[in-house]
C-alpha cells in the first residue's frame, strides 16, 4: 500500500550552533559522530551526521544562520525501483515534489523529496 516505507530513518535539522549541538548529542545523549564536513582553514563544522544505532546517521545538522529549523524527515524504501514507484505515486496524487528522483552526492543513495500538506519536507530513499 502506498510507497511502502519500512521505517523512519533519519531527520536533518538546521542550526547556528552546530558545535554545542554536537556536544549535547554526543556527551549527553550518547550519539556517535559518523561524518562531518569542515570548511576553511579554521575547519568550521558546517554539517554533522550522528547515530545512536547501526545506521549511518539518525540525525544530521547543517549550519545555517537560524535556530530550530526542520529540513526533512526520511523514510526507508527497499531499492531504486521503490523510489521510482514513490515518484509515480507522488505524481498521480499531485503531491508537491521538491527534488528527484535522484542520487545523493555523498552516499549515492537513491532518493526523492516531497512536501506534505503542512509544508514539511519529507524524503523516501534506498541504499
Amino acid at each position: 500500500r502506498g510507497m511502502g516505507a519500512h521505517r523512519f530513518d533519519h531527520c536533518l535539522l538546521y542550526g547556528d550552533d552546530i558545535d554545542n549541538t554536537m556536544k549535547l548529542f554526543i556527551d549527553i545523549l550518547g550519539f556517535t559522530l559518523t561524518e562531518q564536513v569542515l570548511a576553511g582553514p579554521e575547519k568550521l563544522v558546517i554539517s554533522a551526521f550522528m547515530t545512536c544505532s547501526n545506521k549511518p546517521h539518525d540525525v544530521a545538522f547543517i549550519r545555517q544562520p537560524c535556530k530550530g529549523k526542520f529540513h526533512h524527515a526520511s523514510f526507508l524504501l527497499d531499492n531504486w525501483g521503490e523510489v521510482l514507484k514513490a515518484a509515480d505515486i507522488i505524481s498521480r496524487n499531485r503531491v508537491s515534489l521538491d527534488i528527484g528522483p535522484t542520487r545523493h552526492g555523498i552516499t549515492r543513495g537513491e532518493t526523492i523529496y516531497f512536501f506534505d500538506p503542512s509544508g514539511n519536507r519529507n524524503e523516501v530513499f534506498a541504499g
